[in-house]
């Protein structure tokens, strides 16, 4: 059973003032660690987890004391959906600096910004508004702290598994031979809407964008772009090389879709590959392999073990199997990852890499992604969410982990 949140005047389910007294607390932490005074939080998912709201603001956190969410439009909104009692309007970015001294904040030696994201025209503005004072890349702090995930923000992501299990559900009996990709990716994204999707998928990289459902039949899927991942697509125009094409479904080619929603701002993101009729025995064999890996993972994953260890392991399998040279992409396409995390970001951390040594943490919560491009031939694969509890794994999406197979009439 779903737990009842409160809601804003607008009905809209507002973030639990417990989980955001919480991350203020342990980002405050982070910051007496660093010996720094304070941070400045401009990025919208950031100053959204930090402070429950995703109006146009300034937040700034004390290394003690409360944050104050600078507001400045709509202040209205912002007050209502934020638990923060700190909430002001501000007229613009000239109006901060007496605004904090009105607060008792006075010179500050050591503040940190997200220079992973912020626009240099900002920072060059801090730097001017603020010449005594040094800044210090807070984003590490950030990304680590929201790599773990409390209960509040585990249930959105079921709640997204629930519906994307139910997409592909009732997209199996809409599919026909000949449909364009398109087609069935604007099937999809209504799909995905009725059941409460938030309409975008939230990237951090620098500009990277994702839709709500890559749409791939046969070598479509085997088209390279320049998105960092395994599988791209062509899409309908150089303007947005990837996803979906104008190619049709074609009976006995693979149909793969990796298609993801997010709820209240978070994400899940899960790949199945379809098709009617049979698949080429390349292919059936690849796609017996990535569940293999998968299920692999599954029983040996446990916190402690090391992000790299895992896509080791799996690339083993790979090459266990003469898989390797089309094994998380081909050519000048192939990347040398597994999976990463996924929260209010598609790409959050950790991420599953040679050189990724982190070990794997309870209250993680990432995708795993064995997935083989063939040219001419197509993308076969699967894509799952986890969540890492003490014991292991724990798979949060919910669709069979077979091939899929559409009956026509």
């Amino acid at each position: 059973m779903e737990a009842q949140h409160a809601r804003s005047d607008y009905g809209l389910e507002r973030v639990p003032g417990k989980d955001i007294q919480s991350r203020i607390t342990a980002l405050q932490e982070s910051l007496v660690a660093e010996s720094l005074d304070g941070a400045f939080l401009l990025q919208n998912v950031d100053v959204y987890y930090f402070s429950g709201t995703l109006q146009r603001a300034i937040l700034f956190v004390p290394a003690s004391g409360e944050p104050a969410l600078m507001v400045i439009k709509s202040f209205q909104r912002a007050r209502n959906e934020s638990p923060l009692e700190g909430v002001y309007p501000l007229s613009g970015r000239e109006a901060i600096l007496p605004l904090l001294a009105d607060l008792g904040h006075g010179a500050f030696k050591r503040v940190g910004l997200e220079l992973d994201v912020l626009p240099a025209a900002q920072y060059i503005w801090f730097l001017k508004k603020f010449p005594q004072t040094a800044f210090v890349d807070v984003s590490p702090a950030i990304r680590s702290q929201r790599m773990i995930k409390s209960a509040y923000e585990i249930e959105q992501i079921r709640r997204a598994t629930t519906v994307v299990d139910g997409d592909y559900r009732e997209i199996r009996g809409r599919i026909r031979e000949g449909m364009p990709e398109i087609e069935v990716d604007g099937l999809l994204a209504g799909l995905a809407r009725r059941g409460g999707h938030m309409g975008v998928m939230r990237i951090r990289g620098w500009n990277q964008e994702m839709p709500t459902a890559h749409v791939l039949v046969g070598e479509t899927g085997a088209g390279l772009s320049c998105c960092e991942t395994p599988v791209n697509g062509i899409g309908i125009t150089p303007a947005m090389p990837q996803g979906a094409s104008f190619g049709r479904v074609v009976r006995n080619q693979p149909i793969y879709i990796d298609h993801g929603v997010a709820i209240n701002g978070y994400h899940s993101d899960q790949t199945r590959t379809l098709v009617i009729g049979k698949l080429d025995a390349t292919l059936a064999r690849a796609h017996a392999c990535s569940v293999e890996i998968l299920k692999q993972l599954e029983a040996e994953i446990r916190p402690g073990i090391a992000c790299s260890e895992i896509y080791t392991m799996a690339k083993t399998i790979a090459d266990a199997h003469g898989l390797a040279a089309h094994f998380m992409g081909h050519g000048e396409g192939q990347v040398n990852f597994l999976g990463h995390g996924i929260g209010l970001e598609i790409d959050e951390l950790p991420v599953m890499a040679p050189r990724f040594n982190l070990p794997v943490q309870e209250g993680m919560v990432f995708a795993l992604e064995p997935k083989f491009i063939f040219p001419a031939l197509g993308t076969v694969g699967i894509e799952d969410d986890y969540r890492v509890t003490a014991d292991g794994l724990e798979r949060l999406t919910l669709t069979e982990q077979d091939l899929l197979y559409i009956q026509q009439e």
